[in-house]
């Protein structure tokens, strides 16, 4: 049960998740929301999850699977402030498959402005 705010900025597009307890298909606003943002020029797409205390499994599946098309693009999934009980879901992972985490926004910011 998410709700999803989206916003561009200059270097990626932010997505921010927030709990929604009157939606039942959070899920599909999460999906809606990381398509639209993948089929933007923009080199990332960054996904605030300091609003969430969890993520769904299919939430988690979502994210990953997008983690992996982005690459695949030379582009990046940033996620930040990813609930401890997720994290492990992302960092046990091989590095080809994972997301990139960082602790904050800013943080997020910071790492899709730098040059690479």
């Amino acid at each position: 049960m998410l709700d999803v705010y989206r916003e561009m900025l200059p270097n990626g597009f932010l997505l921010i998740l927030s709990p929604d307890i009157a939606c039942q298909q959070g899920e599909v606003k999460l999906t809606r929301a990381l398509h639209r943002a993948s089929r933007s020029e923009k080199r990332a797409v960054l996904v605030d999850c300091s609003l969430v205390e969890r993520l769904t499994e299919e939430a988690v599946d979502l994210l990953l699977a997008y983690a992996f098309m982005l690459r695949t693009q030379s582009r990046r999934l940033v996620l930040c402030h990813v609930p401890n009980a997720v994290s492990h879901h992302f960092l046990n992972l091989d590095a080809a498959s994972q997301p990139m985490l960082v602790p904050s926004l800013l943080d997020a910011v910071d790492e899709i402005n730098s040059p690479h």
